[in-house]
C-alpha cells in the first residue's frame, strides 16, 4: 500500500514530480531545502526524478543502495531533457532512467560481468547481459534502490556508503516499508538481486515480514561500484552459491515466464 501521509506520501512525491525545477545540476542546488523529503540525525533524503515502480511484468529488479550524487544529476538531466508528455509516462520515463542513469558507467560494466559469469544472459537468450538495459527492450528489466530517493551524510552532504543494517535506523526502515516494498511487490515474479550487503539487510527485511518471497532473491551478490575493493573476491568465495540460486530461480514460475529479450 502506498503512503497517504508523512514524508513519503504518494501525493507529496507527487507534486515535486510535477514541479521539480532545480536552478541548476549543482550539487547546491539539487540539494535546496525544497527538495528536502526526510531527515534523521546525520542523513538527509532528498527527492530526484527517480524511484518509478518496476513494470508488472518485470523478471529481474536491481536494488542499489541509493542513489548517489551521480545518478542524481543525470537524473534531473534527463528529466529536463524530456517531453512532459514522454517524462508522465511511467513506462517509457523508467525505461529511459535504466537505459541513461541506472549503474552507470564502469559499475554497470561490472555488473553485468558477474551476471554473465553465473548465466543470467542465457536465461534471457542474449549475448551480454548488457543488452538487457537497453531502453527499447521489453525483457522486463528494472532497477531501484533499498533507500529509493537520495540519502546523504553530514554537513557535507557525503554521498552515503550504507555500512549499517538499514533497519536498525527508523528513517531507513520507514523508506523501506514505504518506498521499497511496494515497487517489489509490483513486480511479483522477478528476480530480486540486492547489490551489496547493505542493500540485502533492507530485502532481507521484507522477506522477514513476509512480504517478499526468499526464493526470488539472490542473497550474496557483491556491489559492482570499483570503490569495492572486495568484489572480486567476494565474487569468487560466493559465485557456485549465486549460480545454485539463480539455476532454482530459472526453474520456477518466475523464471518460467521470462521472454526472451
Amino acid at each position: 500500500m502506498r503512503a497517504q501521509n508523512g514524508p513519503f506520501a504518494e501525493q507529496r512525491l507527487s507534486g515535486l514530480w510535477k514541479s521539480y525545477d532545480p536552478l541548476s545540476f549543482q550539487k547546491c542546488d539539487l540539494l535546496a531545502e525544497r527538495f528536502l523529503l526526510a531527515s534523521q540525525g546525520q542523513y538527509r533524503v532528498f527527492f530526484a526524478p527517480l524511484g518509478g515502480f518496476p513494470e508488472s511484468g518485470s523478471c529481474i529488479v536491481f536494488v542499489g543502495l541509493t542513489p548517489g550524487l551521480a545518478q542524481l544529476q543525470l537524473s534531473a538531466k534527463l528529466y529536463r531533457e524530456t517531453e512532459a508528455a514522454e517524462r508522465d509516462d511511467a513506462v517509457v520515463f523508467g525505461r529511459m532512467l535504466r537505459s541513461e542513469v541506472a549503474f552507470g558507467g564502469q559499475m554497470r560494466a561490472n555488473l553485468c560481468k558477474m551476471l554473465d559469469e553465473i548465466g543470467l544472459h542465457r536465461i534471457f537468450d542474449v549475448d551480454s547481459s548488457l543488452l538487457l538495459f537497453n531502453k527499447n527492450d521489453e525483457a522486463g528489466i528494472a532497477a531501484t534502490s533499498a533507500l529509493v530517493y537520495p540519502v546523504f551524510k553530514g554537513p557535507e552532504n557525503r554521498n552515503f556508503g550504507g555500512t549499517v543494517d538499514l533497519p536498525k535506523t527508523r528513517l531507513f526502515r520507514e523508506m523501506i516499508d514505504v518506498l521499497l516494498a511496494p515497487r517489489l511487490i509490483a513486480a511479483p515474479n522477478a528476480l530480486i538481486v540486492p547489490l551489496g550487503m547493505s542493500a540485502s539487510t533492507g530485502v532481507c527485511h521484507l522477506i522477514d515480514q513476509g512480504l517478499i518471497d526468499r526464493g526470488r532473491v539472490l542473497i550474496g551478490f557483491p556491489h559492482p561500484s570499483g570503490n569495492n575493493g572486495h568484489r572480486k573476491a567476494q565474487f569468487a568465495e560466493r559465485r557456485e552459491d549465486l549460480e545454485r540460486q539463480l539455476r532454482q530461480w530459472s526453474v520456477d514460475e518466475g523464471g518460467a515466464k521470462c521472454p526472451s529479450a
